[in-house]
């Protein structure tokens, strides 16, 4: 089970630790084969991968200016993705 998680070592000194760990990555697991039903279903995987969605989507850039929400504009590679996983674009 810890192989299929890639959690790597798991280097914890007590069992709650470990279970703790095992849980989160079960998490993540799950959390990623919804991401790659959804990338199946619209296609996708042809336009790029898994890794290169995770990355297009942490570069959106949110800042807090006078306790104003500022968000910079979406790029094309994110709208699409917002429309594939039926997110309503941030405003």
């Amino acid at each position: 089970m810890k192989n299929s998680l890639d959690l790597g070592r798991l280097r914890v000194h007590s069992e709650t630790s470990m279970q703790n760990k095992v849980f989160i990555g079960f998490i993540s697991l799950i959390l990623l084969s919804g991401i790659h039903k959804v990338m199946v279903d619209k296609k996708l995987y042809s336009k790029m991968t898994m890794k290169k969605l995770i990355l297009t989507l942490s570069r959106l850039k949110l800042q807090m200016v006078k306790g104003v929400r500022v968000l910079f504009p979406v790029t094309k590679e994110q709208r699409m993705i917002y429309e594939a996983f039926e997110i309503k674009e941030p405003v």
